[in-house]
């Protein structure tokens, strides 16, 4: 089950303080049901409505912004075989070392307009598994269908304002049509509006209880609202529906890093390196818990392994540096 993690740290804060150090936005891109993307796809971190830096990833999809000042960015990729996607990432100022992760599912476009019309879309909203829009076709209005389609046509132009417009017409026309709720809650994420994120996803939730993700995104829109305790409820809903997701893991273990409960975070995104031992994410979630705690010692080791099992990732430079960081300070607290 496919699910995008946004960013996890609220509040926003706007400006950087003297001396703070920088944040970094760290992701990995994958095409739905395929795995890595086997070309290099081009990604870009938006600011205020402007390309600022964009970076290819490498060849598992791992992609890193390095050196940012805390504010609110967007990370963007509109690449020509597949469609155009956003993900917010929201750098706060009073982390240690924020880090920002994100999970990107790219869906591919279709190969030509006759097959389009053979082939319906896949919902294209932050849960791509949510549904094959094909299964409604029996079950809803051609009008629903035509709003739908629509709004997908809008996402794949980069249009967010009319995409919300046609899916908003949809759900006014089908409100059960659960696939154009699940889009305009993708859609309300990349614009930060995350109140109406959350009503969105809420009814994918009343529509679709079985999806494990639509929970998962539902507890991350929460958690970017402060909401903890409605985020754990979501989070334990999804986990009991797929207890074996790394994912869910690691949000799990980001969650319990937010409400103070270390030793769990710790155990939760252990598990999500067990479970899947190529998610960056997790490791450096677990160094950034270590550094945290004052286990300089462990986050040592942390980053070793992470440098040895990814030597070309985008992110091993910033783990190198914070790695020689922690040896040299060590190194001057060693007693003469």
């Amino acid at each position: 089950m496919s699910f995008v993690v946004a960013h996890l740290s609220l509040p926003v804060q706007i400006s950087a303080q003297q001396g703070q150090v920088l944040g970094s936005v760290i992701g990995r891109v994958m095409v739905v049901r395929s795995g890595a993307p086997s070309q290099r796809v081009l990604v870009s971190l938006m600011f205020r409505g402007s390309a600022i830096e964009s970076v290819y990833t490498d060849s598992q999809g791992t992609f890193g912004f390095h050196n940012l000042q805390p504010n609110p960015y967007t990370v963007s990729i509109d690449d020509e075989h597949y469609l155009p996607i956003e993900q917010s990432a929201i750098i706060e100022a009073n982390n240690l070392a924020p880090m920002i992760f994100l999970n990107i599912n790219l869906v591919p476009k279709p190969a030509d307009p006759h097959a389009a019309a053979q082939k319906q879309p896949r919902v294209t909203g932050a849960n791509p598994d949510i549904a094959d829009v094909r299964e409604f076709s029996a079950n809803f209005s051609k009008s629903v269908l035509k709003e739908f389609h629509k709004g997908v046509a809008a996402d794949q132009d980069g249009n967010k304002e009319d995409a919300i417009r046609h899916y908003a017409k949809a759900v006014q026309i089908a409100p059960n049509f659960y696939p154009a709720h699940n889009n305009l809650g993708s859609d309300y994420v990349s614009k930060s509006d995350f109140a109406d994120a959350r009503k969105e996803f809420e009814q994918v939730v009343r529509l679709n209880q079985s999806d494990a993700a639509a929970y998962f995104n539902l507890s991350n829109v929460c958690m970017l609202t402060g909401q903890l305790a409605d985020a754990q409820q979501y989070l334990g809903e999804g986990m009991r529906r797929q207890p074996d997701s790394a994912l869910g893991h690691f949000l799990l273990g980001s969650l319990d890093i937010r409400t103070g409960k270390y030793d769990l975070a710790e155990a939760a995104l252990r598990q999500a390196i067990q479970l899947d031992p190529v998610m960056a994410q997790a490791r450096l979630q677990l160094v950034n818990l270590l550094v945290q705690r004052g286990r300089n010692t462990d986050a040592v080791a942390q980053l070793h392994d992470f440098v040895s099992a990814f030597p070309d990732s985008p992110f091993t430079p910033r783990a190198r540096a914070l790695l020689h960081r922690l040896e040299s300070s060590a190194k001057t607290q060693v007693p003469n």
